[in-house]
């Protein structure tokens, strides 16, 4: 495996850019910028200035639609997921524009199946302690059963007592992490967040236990600066672009 980049399917490579369309919301002018290199022509689309959603026809149908919210986001996901099979470079180009980083298509390493290669750009990546991801965002499902037995072998009852185990009709368990012991709140911010050696440090009190979607976030430079990590430098230039898709 390369540094700093990553393999995926075809499967995968779709569920990771529906992923991103589900994480972030509309992202306007990068579905203008798919829409544009899925179908060409062959598809019309325009935005409303004020609105986060697009007017969108087949090309010679008068009439067109307008999708916003979930409703484009589906379409968008159902759109991508038609990249024929064979055209594995199409599926790069439309990885390149939703990661805003360099992909390519390429055959597996293992057994020789073809994906694209993801550069996730973490090779820049600094922590600066901050404490934003664990006072800002909600990954409260993002624990995993792998996490609790980690958590169990070590005899961390202390941070168990924040876990609550939620079993679906389907007998299936999932997790919920950082809920206030003896309630149904969740606590914010991360209760095993700890004040650093100033003001504006913060570290992780459960840093050698903590769940795997604390220990590898960001998974990636959009990822970091789609949710408000100061983690990169943003004064390159190439870095308004990712937040030019939201406008």
């Amino acid at each position: 495996m390369e540094k700093d980049s990553i393999f995926l399917t075809r499967e995968q490579a779709l569920k990771a850019v529906c992923l991103d369309f589900h994480s972030y919301g509309p992202q306007p002018m990068l579905f203008c910028e798919l829409l544009r290199t899925l179908f060409g022509d062959e598809v019309v689309y325009k935005r409303d200035a004020d609105k986060e959603g697009l007017w969108v026809a087949k090309q010679h149908h008068r009439n067109m639609r307008w999708l916003e919210g979930a409703e484009l986001i589906d379409f968008m996901c159902q759109a991508v997921s038609e990249v024929p099979k064979d055209e594995t470079d199409q599926l790069a180009a439309v990885c390149r524009l939703v990661f805003q980083t360099a992909c390519r298509a390429e055959e597996s390493p293992n057994n020789g199946c073809n994906g694209i290669r993801i550069w996730t750009g973490m090779e820049s990546f600094t922590c600066r302690q901050c404490g934003q991801c664990c006072r800002q965002l909600a990954y409260h499902d993002g624990l995993t059963e792998e996490d609790v037995q980690l958590l169990r072998s070590k005899g961390r009852e202390d941070v168990l007592e924040w876990v609550r185990a939620i079993t679906g009709l389907d007998g299936q368990t999932t997790y919920r992490i950082w809920v206030t012991p003896g309630s149904t709140q969740f606590a914010v911010p991360c209760p095993f967040l700890k004040q650093g050696s100033s003001s504006d440090r913060w570290v992780c009190a459960i840093h050698d236990v903590k769940p795997k979607i604390c220990r590898h976030y960001p998974v990636s430079r959009k990822h970091a600066l789609m949710t408000g990590c100061p983690g990169f430098d943003t004064s390159k230039a190439d870095t308004g672009r990712l937040w030019k898709w939201t406008t």
